[in-house]
């Protein structure tokens, strides 16, 4: 977990955009095993557009598009914009207080087909693993599952077609 809390500090930004605050990260492993770890105040965006989620997070994104390329993307408190916002969440699926999977949804409100690339960190091997994840057609949530625990997930090489 080192690896992953020094990333974050490392690549925190400082501007008055919406941030993680400080929080005790607590998911389901079993009936009575929880993982638990305390994840310092960040960003939610890296300079790079790289946009990072712990289990339990939900943000939106508004994107500024010039000729379907990507000028900015920022994290914002409400949708004001829904025509230019992306809605992304990441959660955690529980029954009995045990682990069943987990969900990552993303609602892209364009009217082209958003692209990008997806690695997880997984709880079991303790590391980053890059993942399929499919493109989201105009106007559409996708919801990508797994059934491993992923402490957090890395979001990037966003792009319109």
């Amino acid at each position: 977990m080192l690896f992953l809390t020094t990333t974050t500090a490392l690549f925190s930004q400082s501007n008055d955009l919406p941030k993680r605050e400080a929080f005790n990260l607590r998911v389901a492993v079993d009936e009575t095993e929880f993982y638990n770890e305390d994840i310092k105040a960040s960003s939610y965006i890296y300079p790079d557009n790289t946009i990072q989620l712990y289990v339990g997070e939900a943000i939106y994104v508004e994107v500024e598009l010039e000729k379907k390329k990507i000028k900015s993307m920022k994290t914002v408190k409400e949708n004001l914009n829904p025509e230019k916002t992306l809605v992304i969440s990441f959660t955690q699926k529980t029954e009995e207080k045990s682990h069943k999977g987990m969900t990552l949804k993303i609602e892209n409100p364009f009217d082209l087909t958003l692209e990008y690339k997806a690695s997880m960190f997984l709880m079991k091997y303790n590391k980053w693993y890059e993942t399929d994840v499919l493109p989201i057609r105009p106007n559409l949530s996708a919801f990508e599952l797994w059934s491993d625990i992923i402490i957090s997930i890395a979001l990037t090489e966003w792009k319109f077609k």
